[in-house]
């Protein structure tokens, strides 16, 4: 059911950062299904398809599906920089009120955007949690993950209890506290620096499905080992501007 929007309403613009390696198993129904759900729900849709020099045949299917729809764009660096080269890039070129970033292996629901975009106007970000998830993981995946948001929050007082999902922003704050990150730490240090900034940060919990295609690289030990590279270099020099 698509949402009534009066006449008097304020109508709301939004962007959806896609980050893209290898995922010609899942991008095109990811977006299909993205162009279908968020237009229900916002007056104002892009679609920031971004291309992190993908070896398979990603790059083709999301030039495709930049001509098949207005509201998509696709965007390509190579080599591949990483996950938070590849998004950061997507923000700084997103247009509209909102920007949050959506995997390809995540289907947002009806619900999800209605409780994410209720909550923005309250609040300067608001972060996804999902709780169910951590709590299904195979052993190996929930100590990762357990003992990557211990560290944060050890490190940097940061109290969530997912820091690692879904985030919405307003465009026009989000260059002030952007993470510098090229990996998986951007969006803590994003978090970060957000919390330092004395913004309102409110979390909400949320559907998630594991992926159903392509090869997940959260728990690989080169994303581990370069992870936790930048959470250390981030907090000490930190420390040495302190």
């Amino acid at each position: 059911m698509t949402r009534a929007v009066s006449s008097n309403q304020t109508k709301t613009s939004l962007s959806v950062i896609v980050p893209v390696y290898n995922e010609e198993a899942l991008i095109n129904d990811a977006v299909e299904h993205l162009v279908k759900t968020a237009s229900q729900w916002v007056d104002d849709l892009e679609i920031i398809l971004v291309n992190d020099g993908s070896k398979d045949s990603s790059p083709a299917i999301i030039d495709q599906l930049a001509e098949k729809h207005d509201m998509v764009r696709a965007l390509h660096q190579s080599p591949n920089k990483g996950f938070g080269a590849t998004v950061r890039k997507g923000y700084e070129a997103a247009t509209k009120e909102l920007v949050t970033y959506c995997p390809a292996d995540h289907h947002f629901t009806a619900e999800e955007f209605d409780a994410f975009l209720v909550l923005i106007k309250y609040a300067d970000v608001v972060i996804g949690y999902r709780r169910h998830r951590r709590i299904e993981l195979p052993f190996f995946n929930w100590m990762v993950s357990s003992g990557y948001h211990a560290l944060i929050s050890i490190l940097y007082r940061l109290n969530f209890y997912d820091v690692n999902w879904i985030h919405l922003y307003h465009r026009n704050q989000i260059d002030s506290f952007l993470g510098k990150s090229d990996g998986v730490f951007l969006l803590a240090e994003t978090l970060i620096n957000a919390n330092k900034k004395g913004l309102r940060v409110v979390g909400v919990d949320v559907q998630y499905v594991e992926r159903q295609a392509g090869t997940p690289t959260g728990v690989q030990p080169k994303t581990i080992f370069k992870t936790l590279k930048e959470v250390f270099d981030f907090y000490f020099h930190q420390g040495r501007q302190s």
